[in-house]
């Protein structure tokens, strides 16, 4: 093949590939791809001219095979990857990888290398003669491919963080329909016919591909620089490569989903508030890689608390939230009742924000050293560091097999250094997790000021495996801290080692917050968007209690709240810890009521307890309400509990808004049962999630409702775990 012919290649892969968002960007792809491409000219691949006829027609098949290939896994990662993938693809820094494809030729019969190893510097190689003449190596990645492919993902981290790509014009393109674009494309690929071959095309495997999840795909290894393979047959496809995702040895605590209650026995529930929403964001990953993700998992009330609501705001921090109760029909059980909670925190204003001392607690073990790991962690430390202030004092500490001090506390105007600090970490050894929580609280002493913020950040993979892992030992040391004063966060990153339960009991613990970061939208919203919310609190130890009357309600059961759950007694108990809220932040919290009279119930009438006396002993003006709400709290340097008391009345009077904002977060829980199983929801369908979430969608401003609703879609296509 000549350099004309390649050029006419490369020009007709870029004119069949969907647009991307910048002319120019294409353009430099192309450029990148070409240079890759005389690169492996000139690496010793030989020429069409010097090998024989036959052969070449096997060169010809043996590209096309692994072209067709590479459009195949294309294929999959536009239909099932998340948005940041996506925009990826469509920047066309993926094209530089049909270089393989487009640059297959057959080495002459006589002599073959394999690499075996590979490093920046030089390839290792052996020589090896292949026994069977119809066997084929495929191409190793040449330094210069590698080289070119890195230098094309960096221009496009700098364009996303200059803010130079036209989101619009992407979002616009990632709606469309991409399975019709490479549909369209595929369709005018010719089957590939060899001596001994399959004529026909191999399919997709029914289990659909993510980038993160697919092990050791050729894209992957092209990108790493590292791909390895034989193949012994032609054409040259490999449709063996089955999707795994990196989840089999997460780690979640078992659920038992909250049982319906009969109100004449059990008529107090009594629960602590959680703002943390790592089960939302898992469970995003989760289906953006094309599967359900475990039940235990999804935790209804993060699923619902991932979402901010237009609650009725508060104008002072002296009663630093409200509430606000609506009562609706359930949409997944006929004669059902659902009394929606609503609770809003009062936002601190810019200026009166007190000052942080932070130290940031690093995972960088050998399990870190993954794309959505360490490198994501990096980049979401840099976001954050936007938000705070220049007196603020930030530190470093990390922890492998052994724990260090990357940084001591250095004031946030001094910007650079503590960047450079961050970039320059990397990931290995084991994890000496516990070591590294007591340095960062060492540290963390050392600059504490009890009128400021004292806070650990934890960002890990949850993965303790040196040192002290005993939960309980960490729990324990951590309450002690969180009395002098020092809060403790915790970030979980990546998939395949994930130990949520740890990781939450540890936040809830240390008065801190527990999320889950699994793109870098992400990262903006918990530490730009919502970062105020996770460093501030406004009330800690918030704690409701329902009491329902007997005379209105028969049955209730509590959605969500399963690891919250309290005694009747620790509500009022100001030693019993509960969850605190931030500035800003919103809690829901939704009961579902078998009103007195309604044959939607599920328990049977007892004979003796059951009677009609029940209901004539309550004054006509209780009968008109569901129950009583309490909430405790305490102010953030108090000791001593606030108590807050409203009625649940029948007729609860609200605004279109807040009637909106209610549907909206059932939407939400019901998704969350239909994850777990449904045991209560009966025929309620996914599309009765769509349905119920596009109606209340409202403005949606950042979008997370409307991705809301694409994860329900994915839910519907997804494959069990």
């Amino acid at each position: 093949m000549n350099s004309s012919k390649k050029s006419d290649e490369l020009d007709n892969l870029f004119s069949t590939m969907p647009n991307s968002p910048s002319h120019q960007r294409k353009q430099h792809d192309k450029d990148l791809a070409m240079q890759a491409f005389m690169a492996a000219q000139s690496d010793g691949v030989v020429e069409d001219n010097v090998v024989e006829d036959g052969v070449v027609e096997e060169s010809n098949a043996n590209r096309q095979g692994i072209f067709q290939r590479l459009r195949l896994t294309l294929k999959s990662l536009m239909n099932e990857g998340d948005k940041m993938t996506k925009r990826w693809v469509y920047s066309g820094a993926i094209a530089a990888v049909f270089v393989v494809g487009l640059s297959v030729t057959v080495l002459k019969n006589s002599e073959t290398y394999i690499s075996e190893s590979y490093t920046s510097e030089s390839y290792v190689s052996e020589s090896y003669k292949p026994e069977n003449t119809q066997e084929y190596i495929a191409p190793t990645v040449t330094p210069l491919e590698h080289r070119a492919v890195t230098e094309n993902q960096q221009e496009i981290m700098r364009q996303f963080s200059d803010n130079s790509v036209d989101s619009a014009v992407s979002e616009a393109l990632i709606e469309s329909d991409t399975n019709t674009v490479f549909e369209a494309e595929l369709s005018r690929q010719e089957p590939i016919v060899g001596a001994d071959s399959v004529a026909a095309v191999p399919q997709l495997s029914s289990s659909p591909v993510a980038p993160q999840s697919v092990h050791r795909s050729r894209t992957q290894a092209f990108a790493e620089g590292t791909e390895l393979r034989t193949i012994t047959s032609k054409p040259i496809i490999d449709d063996s490569i089955v999707p795994e995702v990196a989840t089999q040895n997460d780690r979640f605590k078992t659920l038992e989903t909250n049982p319906v209650k009969k109100v004449n026995e059990q008529p107090v529930s009594t629960f602590s508030v959680d703002v943390d929403t790592s089960s939302y964001s898992y469970v995003r990953s989760q289906l953006n890689s094309g599967v359900l993700p475990k039940k235990d998992s999804v935790r209804l009330e993060e699923m619902v608390n991932y979402f901010d609501y237009s609650y009725p705001s508060v104008d002072s921090a002296d009663i630093p939230f409200r509430s606000s109760i609506t009562v609706v029909d359930s949409p997944w059980k006929s004669g059902n009742k659902l009394i929606h909670i609503g609770i809003n925190g009062y936002e601190l204003p810019k200026e009166k924000l007190p000052r942080s001392n932070l130290v940031f607690l690093l995972d960088v073990s050998g399990s870190m050293n993954q794309a959505n790991k360490l490198p994501l962690v990096k980049q979401s430390f840099e976001l954050m560091l936007s938000q705070l202030q220049e007196d603020d004092t930030v530190a470093i500490v990390v922890y492998a097999g052994q724990v260090g001090t990357v940084l001591e506390p250095t004031p946030v105007k001094e910007k650079d250094k503590i960047l450079q600090a961050i970039k320059n970490l990397t990931a290995t050894g084991s994890t000496a997790g516990a070591q590294g929580i007591q340095r960062a609280y060492e540290l963390a002493e050392t600059q504490f000021d009890k009128k400021a913020v004292n806070r650990i950040i934890l960002a890990t993979d949850g993965d303790f495996n040196v040192g002290i892992t005993n939960v309980d030992e960490l729990k324990g040391f951590v309450e002690r801290k969180r009395e002098q004063g020092i809060f403790l966060s915790v970030l979980g990153f990546g998939r395949g080692n994930y130990h949520d339960t740890l990781m939450q009991e540890l936040a809830q613990n240390g008065n801190g917050v527990a999320a889950y970061i699994d793109t870098l939208g992400e990262a903006q919203k918990v530490l730009v968007e919502q970062a105020s919310a996770m460093l501030f609190t406004i009330a800690k130890d918030v704690k409701l209690q329902v009491e329902f009357n007997p005379a209105t309600v028969s049955e209730y059961r509590l959605l969500g709240y399963e690891t919250r759950a309290l005694a009747t007694e620790d509500f009022s108990n100001d030693k019993v810890d509960a969850g605190d809220i931030g500035s800003g932040h919103s809690v829901t919290a939704v009961y579902e009521i078998t009103p007195v009279g309604s044959e939607s119930g599920l328990h049977s009438n007892s004979r003796y307890s059951d009677s009609k006396e029940a209901e004539t002993s309550i004054e006509n003006t209780l009968a008109k309400e569901y129950g009583f709400l309490k909430i405790r709290y305490k102010l953030p340097n108090a000791s001593t509990s606030n108590l807050i008391e409203m009625p649940i009345l029948k007729d609860q009077k609200v605004s279109q808004v807040q009637l909106r904002e209610a549907n909206f977060s059932i939407a939400v829980a019901g998704f969350a049962q239909v994850l777990r199983g449904g045991k209560y929801t009966g025929e309620f369908t996914y599309d009765d999630v769509i349905n119920l979430a596009q109606t209340t969608k409202g403005d949606d401003l950042f979008g997370y409702r409307t991705e809301f609703i694409q994860l329900v879609r994915k839910a519907k296509i997804a494959k069990e775990f």
